[in-house]
C-alpha cells in the first residue's frame, strides 16, 4: 500500500495502491507510519512522498464515503497536518492526475515538484462537498484568491505548467521523477523549514480581496443554478483571510455542513449511478446480463450518413483509435464532412497532424468488411428501413447494424433485414463527439452478443452507455416530451415563455424548454408532429379550448409559430427573437400577441401561475412516466433513467436526477398527491394519471432506492 526506502539522507515514501493510489485507511496508516519512522531516523534529513504506477494519488477513496472508515485514525486530515508539522523538509513529487486529497498532501508539504505531464485538480464541489484538510486555507496563501477560487469552485484540472506559473509548484521536471525528487530533497536546507510552511503565510493581494470575492460571488450565483457547494466553498476560501487556525475551524464547519447536505447525497448517488448502469441486464430476463455476455472485438466501424450526427459519431470513433468508413451518397456533403472532421481533430491535437484512420466513400459496398455499421440518416422510418435492407445485402453477415435513432421502432427497422439479432439502436446525443450519453436500445430479437458489443463500444469511445427497451421515444425522449407538452399548456393558461424558462432555470436547468426549442429548431419536432398526424403543414385541425389529439390534450401554439417560419435561432425568431449573430434570447412582443390572441379566441382565462406550479407541471408528468417505464421493464432501474437525464438532457446534477429527486427530495407520497391534484384540474390529460408502481410504492411507504436494490443483480 505504501513503501518506504532510503536514498542516502532522503527517505522516499511511495504510495502503491493501484490503479489510482487512492488514500484509503490502509494507505493513510502506512504513510503515517513511514513518516514517523523517517522523522525518528537520524540519518534521514529530508523526505519525499510520491506514487507508483500511473499517478501520485487520485485523492480520497470514494468507497469510504458514508462509512466510518473516513473517521478512522489516521484520518486524511491527521496525515496532512503531520506532513505540515514535520521537523524535516517534505517534498511531494507529483505525476499523473492528482486530485483532492493528493493536492491537500502537496499543499501541506514544504516543497512541490511535478512531472511535466502531471495535472492537479480539486473535484470535490462536483460531489457536493468541500475540499478540506486545509486546502481552502493553504491554496489561497500559495496562489492567491482568484486562482484558488477558480480551482476550488470549478473542479477543473491544472496542467503542470499552469500550476508552476500560478505558484502551486516549485519545479517541473521532464524525466526520472524519482531521481530528480531525491536530488531536489538533498538540496533543501532544514534551516529554512519554518518559512516553507504555507500555514504561516498570508494571502497575497489581501487588500483587493473584497473586490475579488464579490466578483466571484456574482459569477457563482449565476453559474451554480441552485447548487450550494460552489458558494459554500467561496465562504471557506474567504476564511483564509483570517488567522490560519481560525480559518481551519471555519473550513471544518462548512465541510460538515456540505457533507451532511441532501445535495451531497444526490451528487454521490449520481457519481455511482454512472458506474451502476454498466451492470446491465434485461429486466424481463435477468439471466441475460453483462456477466454472461461476450462482446465482439470491434476494430472498424462504418458510419452511414455524413450530416451533423454522422460527423460527430465519426469524430468520437476516430478519437478512440478505431478505423472508420464514412459513407454518404452526396459527394459534396461527404467532402464537407471530411473537412469538418479533420479540423476538429487538428484542433484537439493543438494543430499537430493526426494519423487519419478514415476512409470516405459514396459506395455502400466499402462497408462490406467492417465489424459494425452505425446508420445516421434522416429520422424517417421508411428511409431507415430502406437503408437497413441495403446494408443487410452489402455487409458481412457477422456485421452488427446499429441505428442512430431518437425514437423510431427498432423492431420495424430490424424486420427489414435477415439478421434482426444483430440490429440494435445506438442513440447518440448531439453533438455526438461532446455528449457523454449513449442510449442503447435492444429490440425483440437483439442478441446478447450484440447488446454487449454496443455497450462495450460506448465505453471504448468514452460514452456512458445505458441499455433500455424499445418503445416510442425510448426512455429519454418519451419522458422529455411531456416537459414541453405542459409548458405549452402553461402558456395557454397565463404564463409567458420567459416565465416558464426562468422557473426551470432557477430549478437548475441551463436553459428552459422554450430556449431549448429555439436552439434545436422548432421545425424538427413540427415535422414529427406532422408525421404523427397531430397537425399538418397548412395548420392544425379545427381547434377547441381543450383540443385532444389521439386521446390527449394538444396545444397548437408551436405549430402556429412554425407556420410563420419562426424556427428559432437559425431563423432569428422562434419563441424569442435574436439579433443577427447573437444567441441572446429576447422576449418578442409578436409572440406575446400570438399567445394572447389564442387565449382570447378560445376562451382561456389568464391567471397568475407561480414558479412552483410551473416546475411541478413541467417535471412531475415526466417523473410519472419514468415510473411507468420501470413498471414496463424498459429500464433496469431508476439509475438508468437518472443517468440518461443527467448526461443527455442537462437535468441539474445536484438533484441526483428525476427519479432520485422524486424519491429523496419530493417524497413519493407528496408526488402522488400532486399528480392527483393536477389530474383533478386536467382530467383528460393521461400523463396526470399516476402510474400503478408509484401508487403501490406510496401505499407501502417504500422507496425507489429499496426497489432498485432488488432490480439489479
Amino acid at each position: 500500500m505504501a513503501e518506504c526506502a532510503t536514498y542516502g539522507t532522503v527517505a522516499v515514501l511511495q504510495i502503491n495502491n493501484p490503479p489510482l493510489n487512492v488514500l484509503g485507511h490502509d494507505v493513510r496508516s502506512q504513510l503515517m507510519s513511514g513518516l514517523q519512522q523517517a522523522l525518528q531516523d537520524k540519518a534521514v534529513c529530508s523526505i519525499v512522498i510520491m506514487g507508483k504506477g500511473q499517478t501520485f494519488t487520485a485523492g480520497a477513496d470514494v468507497k469510504e464515503f458514508g462509512t466510518e472508515k473516513v473517521f478512522w485514525e489516521p484520518t486524511l486530515h491527521s496525515l496532512v497536518e503531520a506532513v505540515s508539522a514535520s521537523t524535516k523538509p517534505v517534498v511531494t513529487a507529483i505525476h499523473g492526475t492528482t486530485l483532492g486529497g493528493g493536492v491537500a498532501l502537496a499543499l501541506a508539504s514544504h516543497y512541490r515538484l511535478a512531472d511535466s505531464s502531471a495535472k492537479m485538480g480539486l473535484p470535490e464541489v462536483q460531489l457536493g462537498i468541500l475540499p478540506t484538510c486545509g486546502v481552502t486555507q493553504r491554496l489561497p496563501r500559495l496562489v492567491g484568491l482568484q486562482t484558488a477560487v477558480r480551482m476550488v469552485t470549478s473542479g477543473q484540472t491544472q496542467s503542470a505548467q499552469q500550476a508552476l506559473t500560478a505558484g502551486l509548484l516549485d519545479k517541473v521536471v521532464t524525466d526520472d521523477l524519482l531521481k530528480k525528487a531525491v536530488g531536489f530533497a538533498r538540496s533543501v536546507d532544514v534551516r529554512g523549514l519554518e518559512a516553507r510552511r504555507v500555514s504561516s503565510w498570508t494571502v497575497p493581494g489581501a487588500d483587493r480581496a473584497e473586490d475579488v470575492l464579490d466578483a466571484a460571488r456574482k459569477t457563482l450565483v449565476r453559474r451554480s443554478r441552485g447548487a450550494i457547494a460552489p458558494l459554500t466553498a467561496l465562504q471557506a476560501i474567504q476564511a483564509s483571510l483570517l488567522p490560519f487556525e481560525t480559518g481551519m475551524k471555519r473550513e471544518a464547519e462548512l465541510g460538515r455542513y456540505l457533507w451532511t447536505s441532501w445535495q451531497a447525497a444526490a451528487l454521490r448517488y449520481a457519481f455511482f449511478a454512472e458506474r451502476t448502469v454498466k451492470r446491465w441486464h434485461i429486466p424481463r430476463n435477468k439471466n441475460v446480463n453483462y456477466r454472461t455476455a461476450e462482446p465482439m472485438d470491434i476494430k472498424s466501424v462504418g458510419v452511414l450518413g455524413a450530416g451533423t450526427m454522422g460527423v460527430g459519431i465519426t469524430i468520437s470513433l476516430l478519437q478512440a483509435g478505431l478505423k472508420v468508413v464514412l459513407t454518404e451518397v452526396n459527394k459534396a456533403q461527404l467532402d464537407k464532412a471530411v473537412s469538418l472532421i479533420q479540423r476538429s481533430l487538428e484542433g484537439k491535437s493543438g494543430g499537430k497532424p493526426q494519423p487519419m484512420q478514415l476512409r470516405a466513400t459514396t459506395d455502400y459496398s466499402q462497408l462490406r468488411e467492417v465489424d459494425l455499421v452505425i446508420e445516421a440518416v434522416f429520422e424517417d422510418l421508411a428511409l431507415k428501413k430502406k437503408v437497413f435492407q441495403q446494408l443487410d445485402a452489402v455487409t458481412n453477415p457477422r456485421t452488427i447494424l446499429a441505428t442512430n435513432t431518437s425514437g423510431l421502432d427498432i423492431d420495424q427497422i430490424a424486420a427489414a433485414t435477415q439478421r434482426p439479432d444483430k440490429v440494435i439502436g445506438t442513440h447518440f446525443f448531439s453533438p455526438a463527439h461532446v455528449m457523454r450519453l449513449l442510449e442503447n436500445i435492444y429490440g425483440r430479437h437483439t442478441s446478447v452478443e450484440t447488446i454487449a458489443t454496443a455497450m462495450q463500444l460506448g465505453a471504448t469511445i468514452g460514452k456512458v452507455g445505458v441499455l433500455v427497451g424499445n418503445c416510442p421515444g425510448f426512455v429519454g425522449n418519451r419522458m422529455k416530451g411531456l416537459n414541453f407538452t405542459e409548458a405549452m399548456f402553461l402558456l395557454e393558461e397565463g404564463a409567458e415563455p420567459q416565465d416558464v424558462d426562468k422557473a426551470l432555470e432557477e430549478f437548475g436547468f441551463a436553459m428552459g424548454p422554450f430556449r431549448v426549442s429555439d436552439l434545436a429548431g422548432g421545425d424538427v419536432h413540427w415535422r414529427r408532429r406532422i408525421q404523427a398526424g397531430l397537425t399538418t403543414e397548412h395548420g392544425p385541425p379545427p381547434y377547441t379550448p381543450v383540443l385532444y389529439r389521439q386521446g390527449n390534450r394538444y396545444s397548437p401554439l408551436a405549430d402556429m409559430l412554425c407556420m410563420q417560419g419562426r424556427f428559432g435561432q437559425k431563423t432569428g425568431a422562434g419563441w424569442y427573437r435574436y439579433k443577427s449573430g447573437s444567441r441572446t434570447a429576447l422576449p418578442d412582443a409578436e409572440v406575446h400577441r400570438l399567445i394572447h390572441k389564442h387565449r382570447q379566441d378560445h376562451g382561456f382565462q389568464r391567471r397568475n401561475i407561480s414558479s412552483q406550479e410551473i416546475v411541478e407541471r413541467c417535471l412531475f408528468p415526466l417523473i410519472n412516466e419514468g415510473f411507468r417505464i420501470l413498471e414496463e421493464g424498459l429500464a433496469t432501474g431508476p439509475q438508468d433513467i437518472d443517468v440518461i437525464f443527467l448526461l443527455g438532457f442537462g437535468w441539474p446534477r445536484h438533484t441526483g436526477g428525476p427519479m432520485y429527486y422524486a424519491d429523496k427530495v419530493v417524497g413519493l407520497g407528496n408526488l402522488l398527491q400532486s399528480l392527483e391534484k393536477y389530474r383533478a384540474y386536467h382530467p383528460r390529460s393521461a400523463h396526470w394519471v399516476p402510474s400503478s408502481l408509484l401508487r403501490k410504492m406510496a401505499a407501502q411507504g417504500t422507496s425507489l432506492s429499496i426497489w432498485a436494490a432488488g432490480s439489479r443483480l
